[in-house]
């Protein structure tokens, strides 16, 4: 195979649109992202840029990649969506997706024309019509059922970016706090709630008895009772406080989740908002014991660990965990902030909200940096650090082939091509999800696999499960910050400002961060101390939890953060 990057695995060129065709390809679910990895493969290899015209092309599909992904991302999230019936539809009205509910009103499937869905072609032309006219959402009838003539009304809005229409059933269904009330105000009996209901959607009297099995002059006589009670002077104003109650939301976002079902030591997320961004972070451990503060990784959640959270309580540690931009619920920065220095900020508000003004750090992985930077800005708040698995300054001489490629593919475009990184995050999130939230870690080690025997245990597939939504909620923005603030930036000046002692646990099997290169920190820093585990890798912070609590203990001996 040649080494010279624009040819296709088997050697040949492979022309701009070829190469957009597979992009596209991947993107759509209908080819594998290996194939893009085997392509780009030997860039990586050689240390050496894309040439031109690969990159121009490749660089013109982000665009359009951004969009593919976001429609993407949209239809998954209507799949999974346990509401009301839902349907997205085509311009030419075939079906793209549904929602269970859907699925079980319609028995429809992707590609049926909206003829399987009840939906009369006159009337879609006439919605589309309407939408465009008057620039908004608009309704639409359809009729599930062809032997009954009772229409199900659907709300619609059309999005000009990805030319589809977006339907979803009209249903009026409030909680029972609400039900409740209608109930003790309004006098209102069980029949008389369901009938208000069924007002709400839409249905005349006659529609109303064929769905109550009770005759059309019994529907009219709660009807007129119902208007009584509720002081209302036809059924329109009826149906339209009805509607208004239904749309409420069910509840109040809480500031502080609960803690974990069945945990015998909860994990408690709570967040808050700075400037306007909304900062996420989780607590474990004794309350009002010793201060930690732990800048997680990129990959395996944060506090996820239940071994790790009962060991904290029972050695009397306060464990806060701030989650950085891009993870979890942490909003990134706007364009022109720094990003290191924000998640600087966004940790001295939460230990200003915690009354803490010095703790012990503990860092994993790309956490290294941050932890470091945070250490060398304000000297005074941090009293040690434990890291487990950093990253150590990549060496470009020495090539990156002993780095899985996957992650060696990132560390290249960090240093080369940087736009790709959202490239790579965007089709990488495509195939995570075909591996599914507990085998996508299969992805990740795809080159390393005695990593993964951790994550076929009841634990670790706990773990996964919840790193998966930790990362990929925010389209894996949080890795993309990492790469730009450990990868494409020289941050080895902030050791040399370090005032306190600084333990580095890592693995002799860890091939992202190899012993070798590890073991350049101590070079940089003469203070640092290493302790290699034989038969750990990268995922040291849960293959070896016990060992890292030992090391942070040990470090903690002698004055305590005040």
């Amino acid at each position: 195979m040649s080494h010279e990057t624009g040819l296709s695995p088997a050697g040949e060129p492979l022309k701009d649109d070829d190469l957009k065709a597979l992009v596209m390809s991947i993107i759509q679910g209908k080819q594998d992202y290996e194939q893009l990895v085997a392509f780009l493969e030997p860039a990586t290899r050689e240390q050496q840029g894309l040439n031109s015209d690969t990159a121009l092309t490749l660089a013109l599909l982000m665009k359009e990649v951004e969009q593919q992904a976001e429609l993407n991302d949209q239809l998954r999230a209507l799949v999974n969506d346990q509401g009301a019936p839902a349907v997205v539809l085509s311009a030419e009205g075939r079906l793209l997706a549904s929602n269970p509910a859907a699925d079980s009103l319609f028995g429809s499937l992707p590609g049926n024309d909206m003829a399987k869905l009840g939906i009369r072609h006159d009337e879609f032309d006439a919605f589309q019509q309407r939408i465009v006219q008057h620039d908004g959402p608009s309704l639409l009838r359809t009729y599930p059922d062809t032997q009954q003539q009772t229409p199900l009304m659907f709300i619609g809005v059309y999005q000009p970016l990805h030319q589809i229409f977006v339907l979803r059933a009209i249903e009026c269904q409030w909680s029972a706090a609400m039900d409740h009330a209608l109930k003790e105000i309004f006098l209102l009996t069980d029949a008389e709630r369901e009938i208000l209901a069924c007002l709400a959607q839409g249905m005349s009297s006659e529609q109303i008895s064929r769905q109550r099995s009770s005759s059309v002059g019994t529907v009219r006589q709660q009807i007129k009772s119902l208007l009584a009670k509720l002081g209302a002077s036809s059924q329109v104003q009826a149906a339209a406080l009805a509607s208004a109650i239904a749309s409420q939301p069910q509840s109040a976002a809480a500031k502080v989740s609960p803690p974990m079902a069945l945990a015998s030591q909860p994990l408690f997320r709570e967040e808050l908002i700075r400037d306007t961004r909304r900062i996420g972070w989780r607590r474990y451990g004794k309350p009002g014991g010793k201060p930690v503060l732990v800048l997680h990784g990129a990959y395996f959640g944060a506090g996820e660990l239940e071994s790790h959270r009962v060991r904290a309580s029972r050695e009397g540690l306060d464990v806060v965990l701030v989650e950085r931009p891009g993870y979890g619920r942490t909003q990134p920065p706007g364009k022109k902030e720094d990003v290191l220095r924000t998640q600087l900020e966004d940790i001295a508000a939460v230990l200003e909200v915690l009354g803490w003004s010095r703790v012990w750090l503990e860092s994993h992985d790309f956490g290294f940096v941050p932890a470091v930077a945070l250490a060398a800005r304000w000297p005074q708040r941090a009293a040690g650090l434990l890291a487990i698995s950093p990253p150590a300054p990549y060496d470009s001489e020495a090539g990156f082939d002993h780095i899985p490629r996957y992650q060696r593919m990132f560390i290249w475009s960090a240093r080369h091509a940087f736009w790709m990184i959202r490239l790579l995050l965007r089709l990488g999130q495509m195939k995570a999800r075909k591996y599914g939230p507990e085998h996508w870690m299969e992805m990740v080690f795809d080159e390393a696999p005695h990593e993964l025997p951790f994550f076929e245990s009841p634990q670790g597939r706990t773990v996964s499960m919840s790193a998966y939504a930790f990362n990929l909620q925010q389209h894996s923005r949080g890795h993309e910050l990492d790469m730009q603030v450990v990868v494409a930036t020289d941050w080895t000046p902030l050791l040399s400002q370090l005032r306190l002692p600084v333990q580095v646990i890592t693995g002799a099997r860890n091939t992202t961060f190899p012993i070798e290169q590890v073991q350049r920190l101590t070079a940089l820093h003469a203070p640092i101390q290493l302790q290699v585990i034989e038969d750990a890798g990268l995922t040291l912070s849960l293959t070896h939890s016990d060992a890292c609590m030992d090391a942070l203990l040990k470090l903690m001996e002698g004055a305590e953060p005040t």
